[in-house]
């Protein structure tokens, strides 16, 4: 929950768990309405979510997976003529207009939130790729330097 990055004690002790499942080999898996939450879902989304984990974890990378190979020109599902941005070193309004709403009727954020998390994770100096979820080679093209879909960091 938010108050989890939000109320030092608790990111320290969430930082600490982080740290030791990693240490321990173990990837952790987050995910917003985790049973732990008794509440309301906080952050929206767990495009959010990730880079606030992200952050907490002091991560060299972030990488999300999508239903799509990475932030276009324009919506690959509806316009031909669009293409992958391949690197973005700096989120403009230009982008939010390109990201458009929720991409399909499951999706909470879409592309939008998407955004958002990377303009977090960039202002933290956290590399993000947003990269398809269909193909899981992607993950380790990723780690070996190929940034297969899009890549946002600062320059």
């Amino acid at each position: 929950t938010r108050d989890v990055v939000e109320n030092e004690a608790r990111r320290e002790n969430a930082r600490r768990t982080f740290s030791t499942l990693i240490s321990s080999g173990v990837i952790p898996v987050v995910n917003e309405n985790d049973t732990v939450s008794y509440e309301e879902i906080e952050f929206g989304d767990n495009d959010t979510l990730s880079a606030h984990v992200a952050h907490l974890c002091h991560a060299d990378l972030l990488i999300n997976l999508s239903d799509v190979d990475g932030l276009y020109s324009a919506n690959p599902r509806t316009d031909k003529d669009a293409r992958l941005i391949p690197v973005v070193e700096e989120i403009t309004q230009k982008l939010y207009e390109i990201a458009g709403g929720a991409g399909t009727d499951l999706g909470t954020g879409g592309m939008h939130s998407k955004l958002e998390a990377a303009s977090f994770a960039m202002r933290h100096n956290i590399p993000m790729v947003i990269t398809s979820g269909a193909e899981p080679k992607n993950i380790y093209r990723v780690l070996e330097g190929d940034f297969v879909g899009t890549l946002f960091c600062n320059q």
